[in-house]
């Protein structure tokens, strides 16, 4: 029996070829660890009334903060009370328990809100440091980027934010009331309790939820859209999914999956679900072309003025809600030609999007389930 020992002896160095020496192996090099500089000791005060205020680290303010014009936080930003200011830029996550007044403003990480959030101009999440450095140095033309981007936070504050696991997730919007700015840029969820009123949303990398959507441009949203009640875009509307408990009404609508409105659809132009179904509690009309790969249904009348076409093992159902007497009237289905696969509704010719409008003019408006939901809706745009 082989002894234990002789299989734990160690190997020789091997002879090299040529000169038939050994030679030994190099000792790895032992790389010292380069300590950052600690952290900055958070800046704290009762409340915060300035012309211009920047720290390179924390911040917790416990009354109101009212800058006149720029306020620079290089990590994370607490404010008990209300944020009024021009300009904000925060590396870190924006925490504000009250309600929050600027013309633009710059975030790192999250967005916290606990009152309405009233953006004039841009309103941006996930900001890298770098982007937000060079912004102001476009803005200050004798600094370098470089530098300021060592005056904008401290590098113990960047390397946290570099290593940083953010529990509200990075780039998220969370708002208690509701949210107004010109042009919206998130690279996160935008979760609102009241309504969006943006001029435009340029992106959301995540899901949007809010009370109502209105936006007077495009819209952009990977995720899914869900409002609690209209959702109106003058622009084009992309989206994973949509979903409406009121109407849906945009330029154009394009999704992955399905188009859910418990009103009606309307569309300037294109209408279409590459890979779910269109489904309308009333009505559904476009002046472009109709596209589901599932089904399209609708409670009332369907309207493509250019053409209709569903997934080749659905169909098209129109007048759901309605009896068959009514169809000719009220659920008809309506295009450039006939659609296959019409499996509810009355075939009728030559209808277009604005009879659909006419009609729904004169519904009677005491018997409109959406009247509660409008009436709050122009009530928070007068109290603007």
């Amino acid at each position: 029996m082989a002894r234990a020992s002789s299989s734990t002896k160690t190997a020789k160095p091997a002879a090299t070829a040529k000169t038939g020496k050994t030679v030994k192996a190099a000792a790895p090099r032992k790389t010292k660890a380069v300590a950052l500089p600690a952290a900055p000791e958070p800046f704290q005060a009762g409340s915060l009334k300035r012309k211009q205020f920047a720290t390179t680290g924390d911040a917790h303010i416990l009354g109101d903060v009212t800058i006149a014009t720029q306020l620079v936080v290089g990590g994370d930003l607490l404010i008990d009370g209300d944020l009024i200011a021009e300009e904000v830029f925060c590396l870190g996550k924006l925490t504000v328990t009250g309600d929050i007044q600027v013309q633009s403003l710059y975030i790192g990480q999250a967005l916290d809100a606990g009152g309405h959030v009233d953006v004039e101009f841009l309103l941006k999440t996930g900001c890298q440091p770098e982007w937000m450095a060079n912004l102001l140095a476009a803005e200050d033309s004798d600094d370098s980027a470089e530098h300021l981007l060592e005056k904008l936070v401290h590098p113990a504050i960047l390397a946290r934010h570099s290593h940083a696991d953010v529990i509200g997730g990075f780039g998220d919007i969370q708002c208690l009331g509701y949210l107004t700015c010109g042009d919206l840029d998130c690279q996160g969820s935008v979760q609102l309790d009241e309504d969006l009123e943006a001029g435009e949303v340029l992106f959301i990398g995540g899901h949007l939820a809010a009370s109502a959507v209105h936006v007077r441009g495009d819209c952009n949203v990977q995720g899914e859209l869900f409002s609690e009640s209209d959702l109106d875009v003058t622009g084009s509307l992309y989206a994973a999914e949509l979903q409406a408990q009121g109407n849906i009404r945009a330029g154009s609508i394009g999704t992955q999956g399905d188009v859910i409105a418990w009103g009606y659809i309307r569309a300037e132009n294109e209408l279409s679900s590459l890979f779910g179904e269109i489904h309308a509690g009333r009505w559904i009309g476009t002046r472009g072309n109709l596209y589901a790969a599932k089904y399209i249904k609708a409670g009332e009348a369907v309207v493509a003025e250019k053409g209709m076409t569903c997934g080749s093992d659905y169909g098209i159902f129109a007048g759901s809600i309605l009896p068959r007497s009514k169809w000719e009237k009220q659920g008809f289905i309506s295009a450039s030609s006939k659609p296959k696969l019409v499996l509810s509704g009355a075939w009728v010719e030559s209808k277009k999007l604005r009879q659909l409008d006419t009609a729904e003019k004169k519904r009677a408006p005491e018997l409109d389930w959406e009247i509660a939901r409008q009436a709050r809706h122009d009530m928070l745009q007068q109290a603007d």
